[in-house]
């Protein structure tokens, strides 16, 4: 497969993928995945979409570039996933999950630039217990929907799918190469931002930011 660019929106942050074909497309109606583009959002980013779509990449990196304006941070200090953003224009670059697999990594393809073939099929919504007509407009694509992944039956029926089980099993050699986990090792360890499960994210982190600029300090 060609290599593959993830790059933020002012072409100050990259990484250029060995392999760029996406492996599984979900799309997620999450509290966690709205605060995490909320977050880059209320920074300057793009405006959060209702059921941000999801695609998993595999993770080996053949270059980076502006790694020193990447920075990694977590929703809340016991989050169990880690985002890195360009703190130029808040583009999401990735996002790392400690049930992954090493060898791939999740992207939100609508909040960055990724120029990898993204063409695999819609394989479900998932965790849509989160999700209501507050927040968007009905799912209407004909594929499994999950309104969570709490019960060992949810998981056994979301693993079913062709997709999601050859992009979620653990290879079976361990990865050799530089990989989107190892990049996080070397940006160092995520900021914890400690925000509460679905406040709205945007207007929080407006009011710190002006908190900061009223400061004498």
């Amino acid at each position: 497969m060609p290599n593959a660019a993830i790059t933020c929106y002012c072409g100050s942050c990259s990484i250029t993928l060995v392999d760029g074909e996406a492996t599984c497309l979900f799309q997620c109606g999450c509290n966690s995945c709205r605060q995490k583009i909320q977050f880059g959002q209320a920074n300057g980013g793009r405006k959060c979409s209702p059921l941000p779509k999801l695609v998993y990449m595999p993770s080996l990196i053949d270059t980076v570039d502006g790694q020193h304006l990447m920075q990694a941070f977590k929703l809340r200090e016991s989050a169990d996933s880690t985002q890195v953003y360009c703190t130029s224009c808040w583009a999401i670059i990735g996002v790392d999950h400690v049930g992954y697999p090493e060898n791939i990594f999740m992207n939100f393809p609508e909040f960055c630039i990724n120029n990898g073939d993204l063409s695999v099929p819609l394989a479900a919504y998932i965790n849509m217990a989160d999700y209501d007509d507050d927040v968007g407009p009905e799912p209407s694509e004909d594929v499994p929907l999950f309104e969570s992944i709490r019960y060992k039956q949810e998981r056994e029926r979301l693993f079913r799918i062709p997709e999601t089980k050859r992009t979620f099993t653990s290879p079976h050699d361990p990865v050799q190469g530089y990989t989107f986990r190892s990049l996080l090792a070397e940006i160092g360890a995520p900021t914890a931002l400690n925000l509460e499960e679905g406040v709205d994210v945007v207007a929080t982190v407006r009011g710190w930011l002006q908190e900061r600029s009223d400061s004498p300090i």
